[in-house]
Order: structure tokens, then C-alpha cells, then sequence
């Protein structure tokens, strides 16, 4: 069995870890209820990076973007953008209405990240 190795980066420590298609079952249902908590923890009017969401959940940012995604009925999937402020474009490109409509500010067609980017 063929093994690729990732490297994530875990609060302070770095750990190796299998690709993610290698995990067992229970791990991805793990990291999956991670993504959707961290996702839902994202107040109105605040954004949080696909990073922000991989780095609370100890995963790559890539794997974050797919979780969110496939969750995206589980919680606010708006709320999640990308690092240089640029919103989701799939449920027909209404993320940016719903953040405007939450009284996030934006810059250029971006989320201006400094002032709603959580933890900011």
C-alpha cells in the first residue's frame, strides 16, 4: 500500500501524518465534526480563512476547503473565505450578499480581512 506523507503544522508541533484518503473512517467523521464546530463558531459579521478553520482543526488548509465544502449544508459556509479575502464562488456566487447582509465590509470585490477577520 502506497503512503504519502503531509506535513501539518499542530499548535506549536509539527506532526507527520498519512494522506487523508489513507485515514480510517472514524478519523475523516472526526475531522469532519472538527470542521463543521470550528465553521459554526465563526460569528455574524466575521469571516475566518480556510487556514484559520485548518489550523484550529491541526489539517491542511486544501483539506479544510474540501470539508467545508461537502458540509456546506451544516453551517454558515459563507462565513469561510479565502487568505486574500476573496468568498466562496459555488451556491451561485451568494456569498458575498450574505456577508454584506452580516455588515461585513469589503475592498476590491475581497473581504477587507483586518477589521473582520476573526481573532483580528
Amino acid at each position: 500500500m502506497r503512503t504519502r506523507r503531509w506535513r501539518w503544522t499542530l499548535s506549536t508541533d509539527t506532526t507527520t501524518h498519512t494522506d487523508p484518503s489513507l485515514e480510517t473512517a472514524a478519523e475523516r467523521q472526526r475531522l469532519r465534526a472538527a470542521v463543521v464546530k470550528t465553521m459554526r463558531s465563526v460569528p455574524a459579521g466575521r469571516v475566518a480563512t480556510y487556514g484559520d478553520i485548518a489550523e484550529a482543526v491541526g489539517i491542511g488548509a486544501r483539506q479544510a476547503g474540501r470539508l467545508v465544502a461537502q458540509e456546506s449544508d451544516s453551517g454558515p459556509w459563507w462565513r469561510v473565505v479565502y487568505a486574500d479575502g476573496t468568498a466562496a464562488h459555488c451556491h451561485g456566487g451568494t456569498a458575498p450578499k450574505l456577508l454584506r447582509s452580516e455588515g461585513v465590509g469589503f475592498r476590491r470585490q475581497r473581504v477587507d480581512m483586518t477589521p473582520f477577520r476573526i481573532g483580528a
